[in-house]
C-alpha cells in the first residue's frame, strides 16, 4: 500500500506505543513454512482487523510478515482501512462492511481475479455482510475468520454504548439478520476459535451456526487451541492451521 508521508508518521508513532505489546504477548515472527514455497493460492489477501482495533497495530505487522514467509509478495497483501485511532473504530459492522465491500472490488479488478479475507474479531462480521448482503461475494474465494463473534459474546455488553458492541451482543438484531441460514455458496469459510479467548464468551460462539454452516459446501469450524484474543491475529501456529486454506 502507499502512504502519504502523514500517514507514515501516524503508523510510527502508533506502532512505537503499542510494540510493546507485541513482545509482551509472546508473538513473533519466527515461522516453520520455508520462505520461497510460495503462496498456496494465486489470489491476494485482504486483512480486515476488528472492534477498537485499527490496520496499523503491530500484530498486523507480524501477520503479514508471515504471509510474506510463505511467498506472498507485499502488493498481495491488503490491509482494510476501518479507521486511524484504536479505540475508535466501534461502529456497526453494517457500516465496515460497506467499506470492505469496496475494497474487495478494486482489488479484484485490479488483479483480475478473486480475494481471500482473512478478519479477526468484528472484522470477520464486517466481512461477511459485506459477502452476503452486499454483493460482495462475486470477489471472494475463501473467508477466514479468527475470534469472530458468529454467535455473539456476552462481553459486548462492556461496550453496548457503541454501535459495534450492540450489535455483537447475543441475540441482537444484527447477529438475527447476519444468521438467516444462509451462506454464501461461492466462498469458503474457515471459523477458528480459541479455547482462551477472553473476549469471546462462551468460546464456543466464534463458531459457524450450525444452520449456515450446513448451508454450502465449505464452510467449518475449528478449535485454536488457547490464544487470547489478540494473539489469535499474529500467533504463528494459527496462521499454518488455516494459510494453506486459502487455496
Amino acid at each position: 500500500m502507499e502512504d502519504t508521508e502523514p500517514t507514515a508518521t501516524r503508523r510510527s508513532v502508533i506502532r512505537g506505543a503499542l510494540g510493546a505489546g507485541v513482545t509482551a504477548l509472546g508473538l513473533s515472527t519466527v515461522g516453520t513454512a520455508a520462505a520461497g514455497d510460495g503462496p498456496p493460492a494465486a489470489e491476494p489477501v485482504l486483512l480486515v482487523n476488528g472492534y477498537s482495533d485499527t490496520e496499523d497495530t503491530p500484530w498486523w505487522d507480524v501477520l503479514e510478515s508471515h504471509f510474506r514467509d510463505v511467498g506472498y509478495t507485499d502488493d498481495e497483501v491488503h490491509r482494510a482501512d476501518l479507521g486511524d485511532v484504536p479505540g475508535t473504530t466501534v461502529d456497526s459492522p453494517t457500516e465496515y462492511a460497506e467499506v470492505v465491500a469496496d475494497r474487495l472490488a478494486a482489488i479484484s479488478e485490479e488483479y483480475g481475479g478473486e480475494v481471500d479475507v482473512v478478519a479477526h474479531s468484528m472484522g470477520g462480521l464486517d466481512s461477511r455482510w459485506a459477502i452476503e448482503k452486499l454483493e460482495a461475494a462475486q470477489y471472494v474465494d475463501d473467508l477466514v475468520t479468527l475470534g469472530t463473534p458468529h454467535q455473539g459474546t456476552y462481553v459486548a455488553y462492556l461496550g453496548a454504548l457503541t454501535d459495534g458492541g450492540r450489535d455483537m451482543i447475543p441475540g441482537s438484531e444484527f447477529l438475527e439478520a447476519l444468521n438467516d441460514g444462509r451462506l454464501a455458496e461461492s466462498v469458503g469459510y474457515l471459523a477458528l476459535w480459541s479455547s482462551a479467548d477472553e473476549l469471546i464468551d462462551p468460546d464456543e460462539y466464534a463458531k459457524l451456526p450450525d444452520p449456515e454452516a450446513a448451508s454450502v459446501d465449505v464452510a467449518r469450524s475449528e478449535n485454536s487451541g488457547y490464544q487470547e484474543h489478540i494473539q489469535l491475529v499474529a500467533d504463528r501456529d494459527v496462521f499454518e492451521q488455516y494459510y494453506r486454506f486459502l487455496g
